[in-house]
C-alpha cells in the first residue's frame, strides 16, 4: 500500500517522496509521538530552521532543487523565503501509530515564489518524508486521509491567524536541548527540555515551556509568578521574592518575570533555582523557566555563586516573546510547535 501510495502522489504533480525508514533528528515517544527536538544548526528561515536537523533541513532543500531543476523551465538558483508549520501536528494509533507533521515552504526559485507541501509521516522504522508543490496536492490529499485532514488543519490555522487573535512564541532553545516531558489536556500543555546527558530526572539544567488558558481578569503573568513565589517560599521555608512587571510587547498583553530560589528542595540534597517568566497573550498564557540545580546549601552563597547561570537565564527569557503572524513575524525566529 505504502509504494501504491507513493506511486500515486508522484503521478498526481510535481513531488518526491523518500522510501521509508528513520528521518534525521528523528525521536518517537512511547505512545508513537515525535518529540519537539531543536535544530543542532539553521540552514532556512523560520520554524524549520529552529526545530529541524541541519540534515532534515538539507533534505527538504535537495528534493525541493531537484523538483524546480526537472520543471517546465528548469531553474537551479532556488532560495528559501520562509518555513512556517502549516498545520497541528497530527496522531494516528489505528491500525498502526504514526505521527504526522506538515510544514510550507516558500521559496523563490528564478523570479518566481512557489511554495512547497513538507509532509512528514512519523512511524518507527518506517518513516517518510513527502515535497510536494503546494498547488498541486489535491489529487493526493483524496487518496491519504491523514493529508487531507493536515489541509483542512492548515486552512483552519490560516484564517485563525489572519483574524489576529493567535500568537507565535518564540523559544530559542540551545542546540543541545533535548525533550524529556510533554503534556497536552483540557487545563492547557508543557513541555520540559534538558541538555543532551543530564539525566531527565537528575537534570542540572531545565527549560520548561507552558501554556494556559487565558483569564478573564488582566494581571494573570503577575497573580502567577506571585504565587509561585508564595509556593515556594512555603515549601522552602524562605521568604517570598518581588515580582518584576516588564514593559508589555507589541502583541503582548502584560509581562511579568521572577527568580525562584529554594536552598534545599525537600527530601533531596540539592537547591533549586529558576528565572521565570509569564507572558499574557490574547489565545494563551505563556510561561517559560530555565531552571538549574547547585549543592544544597545557604540561599545568600547560592544566590552569589549563581550570577552566571542567572545572567545567562535572563538573557535567554530576553529573547522570549510573542509575535502576532497576522502583522510581523520578524521577532520570531524560531516559533515554538503548536
Amino acid at each position: 500500500m505504502r509504494r501504491l501510495l507513493a506511486a500515486l502522489l508522484l503521478a498526481a504533480g510535481p513531488a518526491l517522496a523518500d522510501e521509508v525508514g528513520p528521518l534525521p533528528g528523528e525521536l518517537v515517544t512511547r505512545i508513537g509521538q515525535v518529540a519537539a527536538l531543536p535544530a543542532d544548526a539553521r540552514k532556512v528561515p523560520g520554524h524549520a530552521g529552529a526545530w529541524r536537523r541541519a540534515e532534515a533541513q538539507q533534505r527538504v532543500i535537495d528534493r525541493i532543487e531537484a523538483l524546480e531543476a526537472r520543471g517546465d523551465k528548469p531553474c537551479r538558483a532556488v532560495k528559501v523565503v520562509d518555513t512556517v508549520q502549516a498545520a497541528p501536528d497530527l496522531i494516528e494509533t489505528r491500525p498502526q501509530r504514526v505521527h504526522h507533521a506538515l510544514e510550507r515552504w516558500t521559496v523563490q526559485a528564478c523570479g518566481t515564489t512557489r511554495v512547497y507541501d513538507v509532509w512528514y509521516r512519523f512511524e518507527r522504522g518506517a518513516s517518510r518524508l513527502v515535497v510536494a508543490d503546494s498547488d498541486a496536492t489535491e489529487f493526493q490529499a483524496v487518496l491519504d486521509p491523514p493529508y487531507r485532514r493536515l489541509r483542512e488543519l492548515a486552512a483552519a490555522r490560516q484564517a485563525e491567524e489572519a483574524g489576529g487573535g493567535v500568537r507565535w512564541l518564540n523559544l530559542p532553545l540551545p542546540g543541545d536541548s533535548v525533550p524529556v516531558a510533554n503534556h497536552s489536556g483540557k487545563g492547557g500543555w508543557s513541555a520540559d527540555f534538558v541538555p543532551l546527558g543530564d539525566d531527565p530526572r537528575e537534570w542540572t539544567q531545565l527549560i520548561g515551556v507552558q501554556g494556559l488558558p487565558p483569564g478573564k481578569q488582566p494581571g494573570q503573568a503577575l497573580r502567577l509568578l506571585e504565587n509561585m513565589q508564595d509556593v515556594r517560599a512555603r515549601r522552602c521555608g524562605v521568604p517570598a521574592g518581588p515580582v518584576e512587571t516588564l514593559l508589555p510587547e507589541a502583541s503582548a498583553g502584560a509581562v511579568a518575570q521572577t527568580y525562584l530560589v529554594c536552598p534545599q528542595v525537600p527530601g533531596t540534597n540539592y537547591a533549586e533555582l529558576a528565572v521565570v517568566k509569564a507572558i499574557e497573550g490574547p489565545d494563551q498564557l505563556y510561561v517559560v523557566q530555565r531552571a538549574w540545580r547547585l549543592p544544597a546549601g545557604k540561599a545568600d552563597a547560592l544566590v552569589a555563586d549563581s550570577r552566571g547561570p542567572r545572567s545567562a537565564a535572563e538573557a535567554f527569557l530576553a529573547q522570549v516573546r510573542l509575535c502576532n503572524p497576522a502583522a510581523d513575524r520578524s521577532a520570531c525566529p524560531a516559533p515554538y510547535p503548536r
